[in-house]
């Protein structure tokens, strides 16, 4: 009789058991079709830029299968967005992007259109590379809030200041770098986001995307590279007919850096430079300091 009740009280904690686990590691899965941004104050590569790093971050949060309908639509037709193309049965995701009137603060606007109900959610940047710079889980976050509570949620992901960690006490990673750096001569600023990813801002007006990574050894060497297509825009360092000449078959740039301190990367800058008339490729000696 005893051996029975233990096999059943065995049995009864088991079902207990499986009944909670299972509970808690079923979670549910949205559909989402993801129409990308819309913003009358962005050019075409900011524009690009950003809805990319939207859809990167969509598609890495678990729970959410992203559908990417981008190519539907354009950036900068918000006015004439036509919500009938909406798959009624998936949660549409997009945003607008714009500048505050009067100001150099940022407005973004999320929207997630449901069947016949469309909910948003406000936020304000004090400018245009915080948005680039916030976690991925802030915009998580902010989609969860709209998914559940169905409404415009408060901004409780405000911006925290950077820890000033010194590198030589501790491996330099992506979420150490992410800010705005002023760099050398004929770069106006760096953006680096989370996640290894940025852009470069010319003195010229011309943007170019860079990828970072760090040496996995260390993690003090600092390798950020051009990825994309070279322009003439590129190379400050050369006139305007050498970098037309030489920038149809050039290399990707590359700088190699490491961190001085908190605030300061050193190192060098592989890139083509003209010397009495012969362009070829040198290292040029570089300092970048962090703005922000």
């Amino acid at each position: 009789m005893q051996k029975k009740l233990k096999k059943f009280k065995f049995f009864f904690i088991f079902l207990i058991l499986t009944g909670f686990t299972a509970f808690f590691c079923s979670g549910q899965e949205f559909e989402i079709d993801y129409c990308g941004i819309f913003s009358d104050d962005l050019d075409m590569n900011m524009a690009k830029l950003t809805s990319d790093l939207y859809y990167t971050q969509l598609s890495e949060i678990q729970g959410f299968s992203v559908t990417d309908r981008r190519a539907e639509f354009t950036f900068k037709e918000y006015d004439n967005l036509d919500k009938t193309a909406f798959t009624p049965q998936k949660k549409t995701f997009f945003a607008e992007i714009n500048k505050k009137d009067d100001s150099d603060k940022w407005i973004t606007v999320f929207h997630i259109v449901y069947e016949s109900s469309e909910v948003t959610r406000t936020k304000e940047y004090d400018s245009f590379y915080k948005i680039l710079m916030e976690p991925k889980d802030n915009l998580k976050t902010s989609l969860s809030d709209l998914i559940t509570k169905g409404g415009d949620a408060p901004d409780d992901t405000s911006s925290k200041q950077k820890e000033a960690l010194p590198p030589s006490k501790t491996a330099v990673s992506t979420e150490f770098l992410s800010g705005t750096w002023k760099a050398e001569n004929g770069l106006n600023k760096v953006v680096i986001m989370r996640g290894g990813r940025g852009f470069v801002i010319f003195n010229n007006g011309a943007s170019m995307n860079i990828i970072i990574k760090l040496d996995e050894s260390s993690g003090k060497k600092i390798t950020i590279t051009q990825n994309q297509k070279s322009n003439a825009s590129y190379f400050p360092e050369l006139s305007r007919q050498e970098a037309l000449e030489h920038a149809v078959n050039a290399a990707p740039i590359e700088w190699t850096l490491t961190a001085s301190d908190s605030n300061t990367l050193t190192g060098q800058k592989h890139t083509l430079i003209s010397e009495a008339g012969n362009v070829s490729y040198a290292d040029i000696p570089v300092t970048w300091t962090r703005i922000n």
